[in-house]
């Protein structure tokens, strides 16, 4: 699914200028479709790429904020449409420091980085030397955050394993379907 996501990517990222003014058609909405083009709007590359945040304004914000989640395991997804985990952070010291600590789990979860928070371009760039081989997307746009601070999960860093609910505390054995 992650190589399909990546085609799909890809090929809306390079074929956008040419669908400039062209009206979309939506095909199938399920009713638990989640919006994708905050996700595919910035494809982001590797760290010793020099264009890799072209086009992305700093600084970006959401009304996420760092700090510690009230409670582990809360539900902030229908796990159902979540194919891997993803991890929720910021370019803070907090974020760098969690990232570090769970690099190993988030390797083995196979886990996508969402950046809610960086000052420059810089900052974006340490966060991808930190948590690299994974891959990180900026999150310029509301759903996320919006969505997180409905359900009751305000901050980040934060992981949102593949079973919709959210956690500061990973353990350090391996996640069931159940956690």
């Amino acid at each position: 699914m992650r190589g399909l996501f990546v085609i799909l990517a890809l090929g809306f990222a390079s074929s956008a200028p040419a669908l400039a003014g062209v009206e979309l058609e939506m095909i199938h909405d399920s009713g638990k479709s989640v919006p994708l083009a905050p996700y595919v709007a910035q494809i982001v590359g590797g760290t010793d790429e020099a264009n890799v945040v072209d086009g992305l304004r700093f600084p970006f914000r959401s009304q996420l904020r760092g700090g510690v989640l009230k409670q582990d395991g809360v539900l902030v997804f229908n796990g159902q449409w979540l194919t891997q985990p993803m991890f929720v952070i910021g370019a803070d010291d907090m974020s760098l420091r969690w990232v570090a600590f769970n690099h190993k789990k988030l390797i083995q979860l196979n886990a996508v980085g969402i950046v809610v928070q960086a000052a420059t371009p810089a900052a974006f760039k340490l966060l991808q030397q930190v948590v690299s081989p994974l891959q990180l997307a900026p999150d310029t746009g509301a759903f996320l955050a919006d969505t997180l601070i409905a359900k009751g999960a305000p901050v980040f860093p934060v992981l949102v394993h593949s079973n919709g609910r959210a956690y500061q505390i990973l353990p350090q054995r391996t996640f069931g379907e159940a956690p």
